[in-house]
């Protein structure tokens, strides 16, 4: 997706849809997204003088790896950021400068839709895995409540020492 800033008019927001198709060779997908299927890009721009400002709405439908089962599912991801962009970036880390009478969107686009992912995405219906021969399965609550109780080992020796007083 391509803003031409030229056909952007002054302080009147501009409104743009759009389906983004992302090239596998361009843009790699890493655990645990596996595929995007299609994405749709809602996009608010505001021009003011020589700042851009845009709004990127995203509804994205994607192939993601399940952290329980380690299967491939497929799910909706939604998504919604802001960025400001400038002409001349005198050392603004808010603003992104552009060069150019265009701003290509694609890879900000991409780089919410990763964002958005969840970092451990969980298919519908899917269960924890038990525990077995060898290993338990915790939640992170259970987790820190044992490693609480436990205390530090490598603090256990110091326990035993006797101070001359």
């Amino acid at each position: 997706m391509k803003l031409d800033i030229l056909k952007l008019p002054y302080t009147k927001e501009a409104k743009l849809s759009e389906e983004v198709s992302f090239d596998p060779e361009v843009f790699k997908c890493h655990f645990p997204l596996v595929e995007v299927l299609n994405c749709h890009a809602d996009v608010k721009v505001q021009r003011f003088e020589e700042f851009i400002y845009v709004t990127i709405a995203i509804k994205a439908k994607v192939v993601l790896q399940c952290s329980y089962t380690l299967q491939n599912f497929e799910t909706i991801i939604k998504g919604v950021d802001e960025l400001h962009f400038a002409s001349s970036n005198e050392d603004d880390d808010d603003c992104i400068e552009f060069k150019g009478n265009t701003i290509e969107l694609d890879q900000y686009i991409f780089n919410l839709l990763s964002a958005s992912v969840p970092l451990s995405p969980k298919a519908p219906n899917a269960k924890a895995p038990s525990s077995g021969k060898g290993y338990r399965v915790l939640s992170e609550e259970e987790f820190a409540g044992e490693k609480e109780e436990k205390g530090n080992s490598q603090f256990d020796a110091l326990k035993d020492l006797e101070f001359d007083e």
